[in-house]
């Protein structure tokens, strides 16, 4: 073999070696990245699991390994909140000049001074109006929710040209409008958004739980300590039995889209029908035992 095969060789050897090396630095690298991941991701779940257990009952801190038993569950729930937020559509005006412009707000307000004394009134609002000058959040965004009303009632209708009256409707209105989360951003927003809706599922599960304590301390005929042992005064009990009732996040927490095509006096119309209408999507979240409230992404200028 002559010198310059043989150093066309080592050359290749080279090339070869350090392909190789590069490889190697790049699967460290990605094992380094994916443990970094992981270790962030099981902080961060640990993380969840503990504000759930603040939000709704420190003393299962007392059972063993609680952590973990939460973990499997919390985390599922968790995530299911965030696809219900990512389905809620992106802020709307709500302003006096977007009652005249936007169906929602069309329908949702009788008027426009109905919205400047929303937000004159409302606790969330006044609290961070307080905080915020106008120079510093010119642009207030936030959650709204509000009830929804239908009713059967008779009114008049149209039938071709004649004018019919006593006419059976199905009025539909809203009310018990709140702001939550008031804030000064979009990205803000987003956050805000995801935290009220898990910690509201989290406080309507303790207000469940604490009824069930109640009820059963109200209903105990034996007071032995066998029957305390079983009862949900038992943090180990009181765990499991929470376990179960989170294990189906869609239980706890849905969201439906609902058409409505309504006329400016609130009545429902067949899609058909010609006169002057609001016509729009409305989103409703619906919570455990069906308690249902209309929500929407807001902005609002000061």
């Amino acid at each position: 073999m002559n010198n310059i095969e043989r150093t066309r060789e080592a050359s290749s050897f080279r090339a070869f070696f350090d392909d190789q090396l590069t490889h190697l630095q790049h699967l460290v690298s990605d094992v380094s990245s994916h443990i970094r991941d992981g270790m962030q991701q099981a902080d961060e779940d640990k993380q969840i699991v503990e504000n759930f257990v603040e939000a709704s009952n420190s003393k299962i801190r007392a059972v063993s390994n609680y952590t973990h038993k939460l973990g499997d569950y919390v985390r599922p729930l968790y995530n299911h909140v965030l696809q219900i937020a990512d389905k809620i559509p992106q802020p709307i005006d709500l302003n006096p000049d977007s009652f005249g412009t936007h169906a929602v707000v069309n329908a949702l307000f009788v008027n426009g001074q109905d919205i400047d004394k929303l937000f004159a009134t409302d606790p969330n609002m006044s609290a961070f109006l307080r905080t915020y000058s106008k120079n510093e959040a010119p642009k207030v965004y936030a959650v709204l929710t509000a009830d929804r009303h239908e009713k059967q009632t008779l009114g008049i209708g149209m039938e071709g040209d004649m004018l019919l009256r006593e006419v059976p409707q199905q009025a539909v209105n809203f009310s018990a409008y709140k702001i939550h989360t008031p804030c000064t951003s979009s990205a803000e927003l987003a956050a805000t958004l995801k935290e009220y809706l898990f910690i509201r599922v989290v406080t309507l599960l303790k207000q469940e739980m604490t009824a069930r304590i109640a009820n059963q301390a109200l209903n105990a005929g034996d007071n032995s300590y066998e029957a305390r042992v079983k009862s949900l005064a038992n943090p180990d009990v009181y765990l499991n039995t929470l376990i179960e009732t989170i294990e189906n996040p869609a239980d706890l927490l849905s969201i439906d889209k609902i058409h409505f095509k309504l006329s400016k006096l609130g009545i429902k119309l067949e899609n058909d029908d010609t006169q002057s209408a609001n016509e729009f999507d409305i989103y409703e979240l619906v919570w455990r035992n069906n308690i249902r409230k209309v929500v929407l992404q807001i902005t609002h200028t000061r």
